[in-house]
């Protein structure tokens, strides 16, 4: 089955799907690929979206065609970048910044009919097939989700992460047949926010929870579409819990996004905060100031580029942060 390449929880996987392709989100953070992309993007551009730009082009013949959206600057320049180098349909969801519903509908409906124009098929035929497939995969989710909030959290986020790659790979039936090993743990609880987190991060959670346990995220690549809860089978049903989904701080005023995080704080009894940025995200480094204040716990900063030899520095600094947590639980 094509690919078709996505780069945005605010689009509809179940209508991509639909049309007969194999959702795959743009996630790729190999640092080899990242270098590669130097080729094609500046150097101060972000690590994924010169991996992500790489990894297109390199597999150019997978792809059926691309979705983004409006609402990362640069991951949206990534798709003017691709359309230079590489001869695959692109598509563009304009995600409004401030509260518009009807704009979101009207683009999902533009969607749908260049999905259908280019699949050659009727997506309405399909799409309560596909709402439910997809639905179920989530509950699948959500339930290694709820084992690594419990009081005693049973389920580490390095184990999590491997279901939730499956899903943003599209490979649903890996979801839905994946085992997740239990591992009680009594570190510190942690939540996690900023940047999108790679498929190839699993080492990177392995290092964080050596000192604390990541209870919870607010992360595209994690549980971020875990969120999306569609109650009618239909079309208006995807609109409506795609765009009612928790707001990233793209939206604004975002004061949504900082009460969903502070509600997921007391829910998941967090002692920290842990604030993951890539370089060049200056979007999320401006968000860790106001979330410091609004959670009122210690947050880390963790700002990468997916280079090897900053993990000596960085063992050191979360090692600093589980202890300080420990001493004030």
């Amino acid at each position: 089955m094509n690919l078709i390449g996505y780069t945005c929880p605010y689009v509809p996987v179940e209508l991509l799907s639909a049309a007969g392709f194999q959702p795959y989100c743009l996630l790729h953070g190999n640092y080899e690929l990242m270098q590669k992309g130097t080729e094609y993007a500046r150097i101060d551009a972000c690590p994924m979206v010169r991996a992500n730009i790489a990894y297109v082009l390199d597999h150019t013949e997978r792809f059926a065609a691309l979705v983004g959206t409006t609402g990362c600057d640069m991951s949206r320049r990534m798709f003017d970048v691709i359309s230079e180098y590489a001869d695959v349909p692109i598509f563009i969801v304009n995600v409004p910044r401030t509260d518009n519903p009807v704009m979101y509908s009207d683009e999902i409906d533009r969607l749908i009919k260049e999905l259908s124009y280019l699949s050659g098929k009727d997506i309405l035929t399909n799409i309560t097939h596909e709402i439910i497939k997809w639905k179920t995969a989530r509950i699948v989710l959500r339930g290694f989700d709820e084992k690594r909030a419990a009081a005693v959290s049973l389920v580490s986020t390095s184990d999590f992460h491997g279901p939730a790659r499956s899903f943003y790979k599209g490979d649903i039936n890996r979801v839905l047949t994946s085992r997740v090993a239990e591992n009680e743990s009594q570190r510190p609880h942690v939540f996690m926010i900023g940047s999108e987190l790679s498929y190839e991060s699993t080492n990177f959670l392995d290092l964080i929870e050596e000192d604390v346990r990541i209870v919870g995220d607010d992360v595209c690549g994690l549980s971020r579409s875990l969120h999306v809860n569609i109650k009618e089978n239909t079309i208006d049903g995807i609109k409506r819990a795609y765009y009612e989904q928790p707001p990233c701080i793209y939206r604004r005023p975002n004061h949504e996004f900082h009460k969903f995080i502070s509600a997921q704080l007391k829910e998941r009894t967090c002692d920290g905060v842990i604030g993951f940025t890539l370089d060049y995200c200056d979007a999320y480094e401006f968000e860790m100031r106001t979330m410091e204040k609004v959670s009122g716990l210690p947050l880390l900063r963790i700002r990468t580029d997916y280079a090897a030899e900053k993990i000596s520095q960085l063992r050191t600094r979360i090692a600093a942060f589980g202890e300080m947590l420990c001493s004030k639980t």
